[in-house]
């Protein structure tokens, strides 16, 4: 109680303190707690305390400390403090680590600006070593995160919460997809959480497969103590080249409810003014080393790319049609792999085939240690000239999951009947030009008055409107069939045409998600249409298109180093958002794809 008494008139003394009271030098220093020497796999925390201000101008630049230590948060705390009449006030800010590699590493001097001045802080030195340091007692960090040991009610622990990340397969071939489970363990209360970091995985096509909704918590046992443990992302990966890939750890800030041995905890129920309440606690990952092997040689062509199983079934929506009508294919191609990969299958049809670029849709899940789905082309076709057609097999090549074996999927051929005549003119006309209108003889009248016209016919504006209409009629003509041409043969030139339509499409697809309850859809689906807009416009293979890739081609293109930065910056915030629990804020969501509507439009212009 003496304590607790202490700290209230301490409280009372600050909040009483005369404005006249000496202001406080302004000053900076970095420490690192628990200490100096930490063991691999335990967290620890870089503070910088500066003093005599809570004005913090610029946060300190942030030490490249990737050699051995891997970032997992941050945050910041003031105090307030009289002593002897001298009111002291502080802030600290403090950046949460966990140590990844053992030795001597320097930690250099950190630039800051608070108060008014220009600040540095000294240099630092910190040993990681394999075991944990000897005659260290097990103490707190400042602001929660990092301790090594649980001996306080206070206290957070490597052991007391962590992540682990669990592949189906370490092993694999080009293509074959393998899934990524990541799993939080804890033994402390955790109130909330949310991702620092999700990398995009180097090497590797991602498709998030996580169960929609809240996180299912369960009781595991581990190592011979009692967990909560739930799955809080799952992604499938699908190599895009042979070698060894590692996949990136990820990073979560997890705030854990913790409470402190005061008599006042008693007496508010629980919740005491001085101690207790949440604080944050860093975790991380391992990191997962996937062997990925060449696809064998002896690919069939065409081949899709699929890994696993396959199969493809096409049909007609009817079976004759009249020539220069309209006949639409579907090819459907379901199986167990990367469906979304499948190109457009090739149709060999016959030349006098009018074929527009297909409609495509598709549908991905998770399936054992893989994925499975279905993947839709529909194309309208034209015939032209009568007859009894047939549209030929579609074959697409795959390599059998279980077999490793090559082997082709077939549809079978469709026939058509295009009925009706081929006419290049009007029917009325007949073969000789001239048609005969009536029979008897019209009376010639008399004295009809003929007089000149007092300007020749060609000064009219009318006489020049019908003159060169035909003429545009043949230029629209002409550049309307080079359209079209264009949309057939030149894969580049349809999709940078439809990219704005597909766009608005999308965005207005994200629109009806926004007011929902799966705020995941609704950052999936604006992601989706960010993307697509890029590769469309560029003419790129939307599957396994990650951010840096996309930023480096807009930087190609010229466009400014805002844009590129608002793409990051909003992918970042779609990736993020997809792996959060679920909140309903409609508002932010609103603002949020109000955000992506501009940054397309600048996409839209750098790219036009």
């Amino acid at each position: 109680m003496r304590i607790a008494l202490a700290c209230t008139t301490a409280f009372a003394v600050a909040l009483a303190a005369p404005a006249s009271a000496r202001a406080q030098d302004v000053g900076a220093r970095a420490y690192v707690t628990p200490g100096t020497t930490v063991q691999v796999g335990a967290p620890f925390v870089l503070n910088v305390e500066i003093t005599g201000t809570q004005q913090l101008q610029s946060e300190p630049i942030l030490p490249d400390l990737e050699r051995f230590a891997r970032y997992l948060g941050n945050s910041a705390q003031s105090s307030i403090q009289v002593v002897n009449g001298r009111r002291a006030v502080s802030i600290t800010v403090q950046y949460r680590y966990q140590a990844v590699a053992e030795g001597s590493f320097d930690v250099p001097a950190l630039q800051l600006v608070a108060g008014g001045q220009s600040l540095t802080t000294e240099p630092l030195r910190v040993t990681v070593s394999a075991q944990a340091p000897q005659g260290t007692p097990p103490t707190q960090a400042p602001g929660g995160g990092g301790a090594v040991g649980t001996a306080d009610p206070g206290q957070v622990g490597p052991d007391d919460i962590f992540i682990t990340a669990e592949a189906s397969k370490t092993h694999v071939v080009e293509g074959e997809p393998l899934v990524v489970e990541y799993r939080i363990w804890t033994r402390v209360d955790v109130t909330a959480f949310n991702f620092t970091r999700v990398p995009e995985p180097d090497g590797f096509w991602v498709e998030d497969v996580t169960p929609q909704g809240q996180p299912v918590v369960e009781q595991r046992t581990r190592d011979g103590q009692q967990f909560a443990t739930a799955v809080i992302r799952r992604v499938a990966l699908v190599p895009t080249g042979a070698g060894e890939r590692t996949v990136d750890p990820i990073v979560l800030e997890a705030q854990v409810r913790v409470r402190a041995d005061d008599p006042f905890d008693r007496f508010f129920g629980g919740r005491s003014l001085f101690g207790g309440g949440t604080v944050p606690a860093g975790v991380a990952s391992e990191p997962l080393a996937i062997t990925v092997d060449p696809l064998p040689p002896g690919a069939p062509q065409p081949f899709s790319g699929i890994v696993g199983q396959l199969e493809i079934t096409a049909s007609l929506d009817r079976d004759s049609v009249q020539a220069n009508g309209a006949v639409t294919l579907t090819v459907r191609a379901s199986g167990d792999g990367n469906i979304r990969a499948i190109p457009a299958p090739s149709l060999d049809l016959e030349d006098d085939f009018e074929v527009f670029p297909p409609e495509v849709s598709e549908s991905v899940r998770a399936f054992g240690a893989g994925l499975s789905g279905e993947k839709t082309f529909e194309y309208v076709l034209i015939p032209r000239a009568p007859g009894r057609r047939e549209i030929p097999a579609v074959t697409m090549g795959y390599l059998d999951g279980e077999t490793a074996a090559y082997r082709v999927a077939s549809t079978e051929a469709l026939p058509l009947v295009v009925s009706g005549e081929v006419t290049n003119g009007p029917a009325a006309l007949a073969r000789g030009g001239v048609a005969q209108l009536r029979q008897d003889i019209r009376f010639i009248h008399l004295g009809a008055a003929i007089r000149p016209i007092a300007r020749p016919l060609f000064d009219g504006a009318a006489f020049w409107i019908f003159a060169l209409l035909p003429l545009a009629g043949i230029a629209g003509a002409l550049g309307l069939r080079r359209h079209r041409d264009l949309l057939e043969g030149d894969v580049a030139y349809a999709r940078g045409r439809r990219a704005g339509r597909v766009a608005k499409k999308r965005l207005a697809d994200a629109r009806r998600l926004a007011d929902g309850d799966d705020p995941r859809a609704f950052y999936a689906e604006v992601a989706r249409a960010v993307r697509g807009l890029v590769a469309d416009k560029l003419n790129l293979a939307e599957a396994g298109l990650q951010t840096a890739e996309l930023a480096r081609h807009l930087e190609r293109r010229a466009a400014s180093a805002e844009t590129v930065a608002e793409l990051r910056a909003c992918l970042e915030h779609c990736d993020r958002q997809r792996f959060a629990p679920p909140g309903h804020d409609p508002q932010e969501r609103s603002r949020f794809l109000d955000r992506a509507g501009r940054l397309m439009t600048a996409i839209d212009r750098a790219l036009a």
